[in-house]
């Protein structure tokens, strides 16, 4: 995706957190109050995929550059709930991989909600494992989210 494409980020970010608001460190009421100008913004600081059927879109997934500069990050991954567990998550976590390998990373991270099993499940089967490092979902809220990593393939 381009930052041109925001309207259609903003329409599937607002999804995912309307669906799934718990698997999220971002908040829909924050994320209601972007302008175009931070969709814009939010875009061209990252590497954003769609998965589409037809004209819809049913998945998103991005990747960024850790703050250190040294792995990438797995963020904002979401399957619509009619589309899940038909490989369209495998499809998204590879081109996130892909990316990875290209920027050429060893490492892709992510953050997953404990609890969510299912995005769990998939993240596995992809080959991330857990690294045993943990944090609060949103700071001062009891949810804890977990890292798992791992290894790409050398470009």
């Amino acid at each position: 995706m381009t930052a041109d494409d925001w309207q259609v980020f903003r329409d599937v970010r607002l999804s995912s957190l309307r669906d799934s608001p718990q698997a999220f460190s971002a908040t829909l009421e924050a994320t209601l109050g972007r302008d175009e100008a931070s969709w814009r913004e939010g875009l061209a600081a990252r590497t954003q995929f769609v998965a589409m059927v037809g004209e819809g879109v049913v998945g998103t997934a991005g990747g960024i550059v850790d703050p250190s500069g040294r792995f990438g990050e797995l963020i904002s991954m979401w399957v619509a709930p009619e589309w899940r567990g038909k490989g369209v998550a495998a499809r998204l976590i590879e081109e996130v991989a892909v990316w990875a390998t290209t920027a050429g990373f060893e490492e892709l991270r992510l953050w997953v909600v404990e609890g969510n099993d299912p995005a769990e499940r998939a993240y596995s089967r992809a080959g991330f494992a857990r690294t045993g490092r943990a944090q609060p979902v949103r700071e001062g809220e009891p949810a804890m989210e977990f890292e798992m990593l791992m290894k790409v393939p050398a470009g």
